[in-house]
């Protein structure tokens, strides 16, 4: 099946994190090449102290993830009042119309003017990419004429360094196109939907704080429990098997991503003993498959033990693709490793230094509330936080 290109280069979405960037590029030794470059320059762990955005006993937890995550990027100085951060909402909210979902040709250039508002929204947009090819090009003459940056070790270096960094390399070399449209697929990636989910892992981890004391002392384990704060390596983070399991049953039960970009059928193909004929779209319900009892026991139900060694997920995996966060197979989300690796250093560094739990009169007393098309994002959520030292 091949991803819907040609309709899709004219929308709101497709302009931001299509182009050129390689998650839509064709098979190909440049494909493999470019989706190589993005493995291994997005699973290192950046030093952003979590310490640096908790400014208060109860915090917006999903404002303050978001100006995290972009840290990490390499994108700072967006806070959540910025005209750009806010641009950047209002291009998203427009990219999930259902209207121009369904009828994308609406979008082509020559039709806009039916359409003022939506006309409005590609100029921000084009504000928008215009900004992001200045901050690259700032942050490219910060390192050319700065080489204390350049020698600084690799887990101080944020995405952004990194991928300037290697493109100035001969090897996998990114043109300006391809860094541009690769940093706007890592700012979906590893900005909305990982912000997002380390806010409903936050959720998770205040409503359930057995779980939270576990994790805390798995960290404690591994990292000291000194009263310091301790960047997590890449060794280290593989010694704290019970985090990964509260991510990955985050990530199962809070979606932050409802379906996966569409794909057109090539060929007429029988799945499961229905016909899907060539040319017809389709998409994952990546909620539907998390949520399915007749794939998960008790699926609205919040247990990280469903991913310990020898349980239910490793059988669910035997049957199929039950687990789907991030897609599957070669297409699968470039921000992945990313993604990952933002969850499972932040939490144990969080913990260690602050105690999680929700304010009295939380209307996620119940349930994590959330709203949005396409991605879901929690509505209004408080948490407390309580330091430790």
């Amino acid at each position: 099946m091949n991803i819907i290109k040609s309709q899709q280069k004219h929308t709101i979405f497709g302009r931001f994190a299509v182009g050129p960037n390689i998650i839509f590029l064709p098979q190909g030794p440049h494909w493999k090449a470019q989706r190589s470059f993005t493995i291994r320059y997005s699973t290192q762990p950046t030093n952003t102290d979590p310490d640096k955005v908790v400014d208060s006993t109860s915090i917006d937890v999903h404002s303050i993830m978001t100006r995290w995550t972009l840290d990490a990027i390499g994108i700072a100085g967006f806070d959540k009042n910025s005209e750009w951060v806010t641009r950047y909402h209002n291009i998203m909210q427009a990219s999930s119309n259902p209207v121009f979902h369904i009828f994308p040709f609406l979008e082509n250039p020559r039709l806009r003017f039916l359409f003022p508002s939506r006309k409005m929204v590609h100029h921000e947009l084009d504000l928008f990419l215009a900004k992001m090819q200045e901050i690259i090009t700032h942050k490219r003459e910060i390192l050319n004429n700065n080489k204390l940056a350049t020698n600084k070790r690799t887990n101080e270096k944020d995405l952004l360094t990194l991928m300037l960094e290697s493109a100035k390399e001969g090897n996998d070399k990114l043109t300006d196109e391809e860094l541009l449209s690769n940093i706007c697929g890592f700012f979906v990636a590893g900005h909305d939907t990982t912000a997002n989910a380390l806010s409903y892992i936050m959720y998770n981890l205040a409503t359930h704080p057995k779980v939270q004391e576990k994790v805390r002392e798995e960290a404690n384990q591994v990292l000291g429990n000194q009263p310091v704060d301790v960047l997590p390596t890449m060794e280290q983070i593989k010694e704290m098997p019970y985090t990964q399991m509260v991510i990955k049953e985050t990530l199962r039960l809070n979606v932050v991503a409802e379906t996966i970009v569409p794909r057109k059928v090539t060929e007429d193909t029988d799945l499961g003993g229905v016909l899907i004929k060539k040319g017809a779209q389709v998409q994952l319900d990546i909620m539907g498959t998390h949520r399915n009892p007749k794939i998960w026991n008790n699926p609205d139900s919040f247990d990280p033990e469903r991913f310990a060694p020898g349980g239910e997920a490793e059988k669910v995996a035997k049957m199929g693709n039950g687990w789907v966060p991030f897609s599957n197979g070669a297409r699968m989300c470039i921000g992945l490793n990313f993604s990952l690796t933002e969850q499972r250093v932040f939490i144990p560094m969080l913990l260690r230094k602050y105690e999680l739990s929700l304010p009295d009169n939380s209307i996620h007393k119940d349930k994590a509330i959330f709203s949005g098309i396409g991605q879901f994002v929690p509505v209004d959520l408080q948490i407390n936080m309580k330091k430790r030292y």
